[in-house]
């Protein structure tokens, strides 16, 4: 039987007479990663402050460990709850990295204890674990947004807790720091079996990473469960009051939802029911977001893993033609490209640069040009993003001669 870390059991908690937490109940077991979604003012961040007793309830109670967090010392509950907050505001702070991580060691020490060996490594290893070794010397108020987050991270890991909370840690990041940063969460999970409590504001984002979610409406649990549990039209629709369609048809099995407002909206203006993108390097972005909102069904490919493109189609549940990182396309890859072109209703390339790494992408394109339809996205000419001696600039060309070609994401709207 899993390990229990938390309990929260009939927790209200009021502002003045406004009631915000309502008989909120739910348990964490170990290595659970938890995301709590609802809309704005149900609750979220309250249910943080409760839980790491930054705020006090108005009735109910709270077990960390089987501890009452009510009833341990400040430097006991550290040692158990981290909290990472949605303010990482910094400007005015001048400690470099370590220092600041070697803060999370604070409920270990006694009253001007220094930190001794163990807590040393302890530091430089958390500092390994969120990738900020490098810069443990660089004072934190010259990182970016996505650096001092980890950082923070680091400093919450420090502390050695059991659970660990965060309050919508993504929300300011683009999605490459989105996802590399929730990966590495998720791996805390897996390997050092600690347990997390986040707010997110992205149902995706919750859908693709975590393995458990509570929806909060109304300052109460909708429903908490495990992801095909709660994340489907109905709840979401009562919730957020959204149409959306939840579609399982990615490679992970996760719900992923597609909104359905532009999408029903525009269903009979849509002139096609399948598009093949051939996209990399984040020009993609945009275009696939536009799709999903759509409603259109996607694939794409060649994508490297770890590509922006390749992380925007996971996320959005599209089919994607992948390839090990760094690597160029190999024949098999690109047969399998091949075999989504030829399934698709129309081809869009995005104004991408081509090397030798990506050059069979279009010539995957090429081998079909006169049997599809094919819209270039072009924004930029393709000698300025050539880098193969010429070689796709041909290929480019020649594909140019039976496409129809968009000069800008507003063009390609009006048809697509």
């Amino acid at each position: 039987m899993p390990e229990e870390i938390l309990k929260v059991k009939n927790l209200s908690f009021k502002y003045d007479d406004k009631n915000i937490l309502n008989d909120i109940s739910f348990t964490l077991d170990v290595g659970d990663f938890v995301g709590i979604l609802g809309p704005n003012g149900c609750g979220k961040t309250t249910l943080l402050k409760n839980i790491n007793r930054w705020l006090k309830p108005h009735k109910g109670s709270i077990y960390v460990d089987g501890s009452n967090v009510f009833k341990l010392s400040v430097k006991d509950l550290a040692k158990r709850v981290a909290t990472v907050p949605q303010d990482t505001s910094l400007e005015d702070i001048s400690f470099t990295v370590e220092q600041v991580v070697a803060m999370g060691r604070n409920p270990h020490l006694k009253s001007f204890e220094h930190e001794h060996s163990k807590d040393m490594l302890i530091i430089e290893d958390c500092m390994k674990t969120m990738d900020v070794m490098h810069l443990r010397d660089k004072p934190i108020n010259q990182l970016s947004g996505g650096e001092r987050q980890r950082v923070l991270i680091a400093r919450a890991l420090a502390q050695q807790p059991t659970l660990l909370l965060l309050d919508e840690p993504t929300s300011h990041l683009d999605i490459n720091y989105q996802w590399e940063l929730l990966e590495l969460l998720k791996n805390l999970c897996i390997k050092k079996s600690l347990t997390i409590l986040i707010v997110l504001h992205d149902i995706n984002l919750a859908s693709m990473f975590c393995n458990k979610v509570i929806l909060l409406k109304e300052h109460r649990i909708y429903k908490m469960g495990y992801l095909h549990e709660v994340i489907n039209e109905q709840n979401i629709k009562e919730v957020f009051n959204m149409n959306v369609r939840v579609d399982y048809s990615n490679d992970q099995k996760r719900p992923v939802i597609i909104f359905l407002n532009l999408a029903n909206e525009d269903a009979q203006s849509r002139p096609f029911e399948r598009l093949h993108v051939i996209c990399g390097g984040g020009e993609g972005e945009r275009l696939l977001y536009y799709l999903s909102q759509r409603g259109y069904k996607v694939s794409t490919g060649v994508l490297n893993k770890g590509d922006t493109d390749w992380k925007v189609a996971r996320l959005l549940g599209f089919t994607v033609v992948e390839e090990i990182p760094f690597s160029p396309i190999t024949e098999e890859k690109a047969i399998e490209n091949i075999s989504y072109i030829n399934e698709s209703d129309a081809v869009i390339l995005a104004n991408i640069p081509f090397g030798f790494g990506n050059l069979k992408n279009l010539e995957c394109i090429n081998q079909l040009v006169a049997q599809k339809i094919i819209f270039i996205l072009e924004e930029q000419d393709i000698e300025n993003r050539d880098y193969t001696n010429g070689k796709a600039a041909k290929i480019y060309n020649h594909i140019k001669t039976r496409a129809t070609v968009l000069n800008s994401m507003e063009e390609l709207k009006k048809i697509i």
